[in-house]
C-alpha cells in the first residue's frame, strides 16, 4: 500500500513515566524508549552500537496503562500499523 508506514520498536524504558495533569484534570504521561541497533561491516567484525531514544507522550486511558505497566528498564516490543 503507498504511503503506509510501519514502526517496530524493541528495546528497554529509560525511566518512569512522567504523569502531568492538564486543565479539566486531564493526565498526560511522558516517557522515552531506548533502542540499540548494530550493524556489521564489509569484513564481518561488529560495529559500535548505534543508540536511539524515542519520546512518547499518551494521554487519558493510554496514560493510565502507561503508569501501570511501563516502569524503567522494562522490556517492550511497541508497533504501529
Amino acid at each position: 500500500m503507498r504511503g503506509v508506514n510501519r514502526v517496530m520498536l524493541i528495546g528497554k524504558f529509560r525511566k518512569d513515566p512522567d504523569v502531568q495533569y492538564l486543565e479539566g484534570n486531564i493526565a498526560v504521561a511522558k516517557f522515552s524508549l531506548a533502542t540499540t541497533e548494530t550493524f556489521k561491516d564489509r569484513a564481518g567484525k561488529l560495529n559500535l552500537p548505534n543508540r536511539m531514544a524515542y519520546s512518547s507522550v499518551v494521554a487519558r486511558t493510554w496514560q493510565e496503562l502507561a503508569q501501570k505497566y511501563l516502569h524503567k528498564g522494562v522490556w517492550y516490543i511497541l508497533k504501529e500499523d
